[in-house]
């Protein structure tokens, strides 16, 4: 059903947990613009999911990721922000896509021309990494 789809990321499933608040918060508020907003949220949830444009998909998620890392990856008695320029070190991966079914795969540095054999669809693709 979801073949050639983007499915749920992140930030879909962020927006569907909202959802779900805002119903169940307009069961004890009875709040009638709740109950609309929450389903203009599930409407752009299963949008997002059913969309066949995974780029756009990718860096609306990518803007959430960053936004949320700046409230969550801060240590403990700072408030919650991160210091500004921290960022993951890179730990001698890369990230490629298969070609067959768009999923992430991590794949070291350096290693030159390698087959790489895709968890998620099985399928074989040659990259030079």
């Amino acid at each position: 059903m979801f073949n050639g789809r983007y499915g749920m990321d992140e930030l879909g499933r962020f927006m569907l947990i909202v959802s779900a608040a805002l119903m169940v918060l307009n069961i004890f508020v009875g709040i009638r613009a709740l109950w609309v907003a929450a389903v203009i949220l599930l409407i752009l949830v299963y949008s997002r999911a059913f969309s066949r444009f995974y780029d756009k998909r990718r860096a609306e998620n990518m803007k959430y990721l960053e936004m949320k890392s700046k409230f969550t990856s801060g240590k403990t008695g700072g408030g919650g922000f991160s210091k500004p320029g921290s960022r993951p070190k890179n730990d001698g991966k890369r990230v490629l896509i298969c070609p067959y079914c768009k999923e992430k795969l991590r794949v070291p540095v350096g290693a030159g021309k390698i087959k790489i054999n895709c968890p998620h669809c099985h399928n074989q693709f040659e990259e030079t990494v």
